[in-house]
Parts: C-alpha cells; structure tokens; sequence
C-alpha cells in the first residue's frame, strides 16, 4: 500500500526506519514504541489541530517512502555473482533481474524496504535441485534512485518477468511482496506454486498498525486514511483499495503453495496467518518458532521445506 500500498510501514526517518517495522500489526508480544515514533506522532498530532489536512498528506506521503541503506561489500558481492543479468522494463523503471542457475524458474520477491539479497540463502539449494532463480530490487529499493514505490510496482514485476523473459513457475514471496504476488494474479499473472514466507494480505492492518504506532488522533487517522486511499484509487483506476487488499479477497485459494509464519512474528498477527491457512486449501503450512519476520529468510529448515515442496510438486506435475 505504497503509492498504492506499503507492505512494512514506512518510518519517519531512515535511522530509525528498521523500529516501525519492527513495531507493526496485528496481535503479538507487547513492544515498546521508540521514543523518535513518539516524538513523531505528537508532532504530526499538533500539526494535524493546525492544519488537519496537510498534516494528513505529510503521512500519506511517508506511507509510500522506502527506507533504504547504502548497498554493503557483501550485498555488492551477492549481485556481482549472478550468471546472469537482465533488464526488465516496469513501469517506466529498468529492474535488473539477476539470475543463477538452469531450469523452470523460481522468482524471489522481497516485501516493502527490503531487498533481494534478502532470498541470498536459497539460491545454492534451489540451484541444486535443478531450477533457475531470480531476485531483483523492486522499483524504489536497493539501487534505484527512486525514494517512493507502490504495490503495483511490485505485482507488475512479475508480470514483466513472465512476459519479457520466461513464464514463472514458482514465487518465493516474502511479507508485502506476498500481497503483490496474490495482486498480479488478479491482474493476469499466472504461476504454477507460490511459497508465502510470513504473509501480510491486509491493508487495513497494515495502516491501522501504523496510527497505531504513531497514536494518531482520530481526526488525523481519518484524514491520513483518507488520502492514502485516494492515491491508491488513482492508481487502480477508481477500486476501492480497503475492500481489494483483504486476505478474503487476496489468498490464491487454487494455486498450490506452502505457507511459512513464524509463532514469534512481530509484523503479522496470528490471526492473519489462521486466516490464510483456512482460506487456502491448496496450500501446506509449515510453521517455525522463534523466528521472528526476517529470520525466516536464512533458516537451514525453511530453506529445506520449500526446496523439497517444489521437488515434491514438480514430481506430481510430471516435469521429471
């Protein structure tokens, strides 16, 4: 829900940008809310008696903000070692999709202030059992110059993938980059399984998790939610963004997949990854402890159950 859509809220500034992430929806373990995410919330709050309005349109526009750093030496490595590189055009962006490895391919999508490097430890095993892998950044991470992004930047990614190099027969999609995976389905992208590593298909959570975090004002959250919506609706020619992005109206209910959550996440309530699992009844749910959000992404045994997933589905599929 970045301009449309944000997957992990955007923070208020890039130093402490990792803390709202760290801080967002839904029913977790009580966390302390820094004090720069206070500080913020009673600025916007004064400003918002002030001027209800502008202030309202000074969150909208954080919402759509990516937090980045500066790639390190090792992330430089990671991208120097593909086998391949191709430039993919999206939406008037030039995405450079790295890939390594020969067979049906396997696309890593990354969620909202993240990156691809992300994906880094499934590329050897996935390699291994004899599939092509991809990551990129998404439009307005990494090293795009760009400072802004939305959901459709990423779904379109995928759709790009699909039509300007190889059809996808797999989506490793990880937090908001699974709601931009269910989205481009909706908008004609067609892949044969997906694996959601901790989930988020909710918007409303998303942005109520975000007031929440900065303890908006009921007039200000009305306002911020009011312009948030409209930038969106521009984006999805008139829909209505808080009814499209629901995990009702999102989960790829026949599409194979596994579902990955971890009992320790702070993003993504519970609740959510209960929801996802009753409504997607082609999918097996494998679920870590004391993970958290990210560590999801380099654990030895999440690793070896969508490696084995693919093979297992493949075989039944009768590709080998």
């Amino acid at each position: 829900m970045n301009q449309p859509i944000s997957q992990e809220p955007t923070s208020i500034n890039s130093k402490a940008s990792t803390d709202i992430n760290h801080a967002l929806a839904g029913k977790r373990h009580k966390r302390v809310v820094p004090l720069s995410y206070q500080a913020a919330g009673l600025l916007f709050n004064l400003a918002g008696y002030c001027h209800q309005r502008w202030a309202g349109a000074q969150l909208a526009n954080l919402w759509f903000r990516v937090f980045k750093r500066k790639p390190s030496p090792k992330a430089q490595q990671f991208w120097q070692s593909a086998e391949q590189v191709h430039s993919i055009d999206v939406n008037q962006h030039k995405v450079a999709l790295h890939l390594w490895g020969s067979g049906p391919l396997v696309v890593c999508l990354h969620g909202w202030s993240g990156s691809g490097i992300q994906f880094r430890h499934f590329v050897k095993p996935l390699m291994e059992a004899g599939y092509q892998v991809a990551t990129f950044d998404a439009p307005g991470h990494g090293m795009h110059s760009d400072k802004h992004s939305h959901l459709l930047n990423f779904s379109d990614s995928l759709s790009a993938i699909a039509q300007q190099y190889v059809p996808v027969h797999c989506v490793l999609a990880h937090s908001f980059g699974a709601m931009a995976t269910t989205t481009a389905q909706q908008r004609g992208f067609t892949t044969n399984n997906i694996v959601m590593l901790a989930p988020h298909l909710s918007v409303q959570e998303m942005f109520n998790t975000y007031a929440k975090l900065l303890n908006l004002s009921r007039g200000l959250k009305t306002s911020f939610q009011q312009q948030v919506g409209e930038k969106m609706q521009n984006l999805l020619a008139g829909e209505d963004p808080w009814q499209l992005f629901t995990v009702e109206r999102l989960v790829p209910q026949t599409t194979k997949g596994l579902l990955i959550s971890d009992d320790q996440d702070q993003e993504v309530a519970q609740q959510q990854f209960k929801q996802i699992e009753q409504r997607w009844t082609a999918a097996n749910h494998y679920q870590t402890q004391g993970l958290g959000h990210f560590k999801i992404l380099k654990d030895p045994q999440v690793i070896e159950q969508t490696v084995q997933f693919l093979v297992n589905q493949r075989k039944i599929e009768g590709e080998v």
